[in-house]
């Protein structure tokens, strides 16, 4: 009847779907600022604890984040926060390559005039961020920030839905293997390269904006593999002269 107040059941529906709704976007951010690190075990009875509410919104959360790859199931029906891998890194940088160059190409296409200022206001947040650079989350906000103002710029709801996403995807990965091994100069670079894409966006150059976005994406990665590579091995000696009780091993062969 009209005007009837829910019983408990209808109640419990909305109020279960607004529990699991709050418990993914706080999980979600927890896992992309590495507050949960990767691999560790998800203990559903604390998270449900923590927010007061039975452990089936904590399930439907984390089938939610599973969907996205943050979260899986392992066969005893417990969960953990997906690892990170080198499995499809490449993959992963040549989608962002290709979705970053496709937001720069439609914001060079679509620009309004007041656009550039706004973009200009932004990228002045990032320089400011990479100064004071004791706080990584700023600079990496910062930079956030930066890049979906570029997406609002192009203008294109497709591409404004997927080019967040894949920026999130990877956050783990530049918070793990570029921020802390990017030098001041190397953030430098990545900021003069956003001033430079501003310029091109403002002009319309589209094929600017491809060759600019190359060069930025080039730099990244170059952090990525230096994070990489062996920091102490040249100078570890393995020779069996080295170590006496290997010399007998090397006569035997």
């Amino acid at each position: 009847m009209t005007g009837e107040k829910p019983t408990g059941a209808e109640a419990a529906g909305p109020k279960r779907e607004r529990g699991a709704t709050t418990i993914y976007s706080s999980l979600r951010e927890d896992i992309l600022t590495l507050r949960l690190a990767p691999g560790s075990a998800v203990d559903e009875v604390d998270v449900a604890r923590q927010f007061g509410l039975s452990r089936t919104p904590v399930r439907e959360a984390l089938i939610m984040l599973s969907g996205e790859g943050l979260v899986r199931f392992l066969p005893n029906r417990s969960s953990i926060i997906a690892p990170l891998t080198m499995e499809n890194m490449n993959d992963y940088f040549d989608t962002l390559l290709i979705l970053t160059r496709s937001i720069m190409v439609a914001a060079a296409t679509k620009r309004l005039p007041e656009d550039g200022e706004r973009l200009r206001q932004l990228l002045v947040s990032f320089r400011e961020s990479i100064v004071q650079d004791e706080d990584v989350f700023r600079i990496v906000f910062a930079q956030l920030d930066l890049l979906k103002g570029f997406s609002r710029v192009a203008r294109n709801d497709f591409l404004g839905k997927f080019f967040p996403t894949c920026l999130d995807y990877g956050r783990r990965t530049m918070l793990l293997h570029y921020f802390p091994f990017a030098g001041p100069e190397d953030l430098a670079f990545v900021a003069d390269t956003y001033a430079r894409l501003i310029e091109a966006v403002e002009k319309g150059d589209t094929s600017a904006c491809n060759e600019i976005v190359n060069e930025q994406m080039n730099s990244v990665v170059r952090v990525v593999q230096r994070s990489l590579e062996p920091t102490f091995a040249e100078s570890v000696d393995l020779s069996t002269d080295t170590y006496p009780r290997f010399k007998n091993l090397a006569k035997r062969k």
